[in-house]
């Protein structure tokens, strides 16, 4: 089936496209990557706490997409859903304990540690101000996930 128009063509399935999670993702971890090598020229300290908190940042997100991707399919989602659930409730205490040795052992500071955590929600916000301001970005990029 051929489109009608080149707008509803923009709006077709395209997967040579980047989804928006995808391109999050991508765009946090050269954030995250970049963000890392930086500080290790002023402190090892804070090079650490961007590394842990960024991690932890993107290793949540990478679990909520696949827990998207998982429900929106239905088969997958009766076959997986006790290994997700117990990933959920397992997720919590270990995102705990890697806080508490971080801090406690390994001397992370946690101010960068924070400035890591908010990686993500920094890029996302960048991605959705890049979205509302440059015209045609929804044929750049599909909204659904692969």
């Amino acid at each position: 089936m051929r489109p009608t128009s080149e707008r509803e063509a923009g709006r077709q399935v395209d997967h040579t496209r980047k989804g928006l999670v995808g391109l999050v993702m991508e765009r946090a971890l050269i954030a995250w990557a970049l963000s890392v090598l930086a500080a290790l020229a002023l402190d090892p300290r804070a090079a650490s706490g961007l590394a842990v908190g960024g991690g932890i940042s993107l290793a949540t997100l990478a679990l909520y997409r696949a827990l998207v991707k998982t429900c929106v399919h239905p088969a997958r989602w009766r076959a997986r859903r006790l290994a997700f659930a117990g990933i959920w409730l397992a997720k919590w205490p270990a995102i705990g304990l890697l806080l508490y040795w971080a801090l406690k052992h390994w001397g992370v500071s946690p101010a960068w540690l924070c400035v890591g955590v908010s990686l993500v929600p920094a890029v996302v916000t960048a991605v959705a101000a890049w979205a509302a301001f440059t015209p045609g970005w929804d044929e750049k990029v599909t909204l659904e996930m692969r």
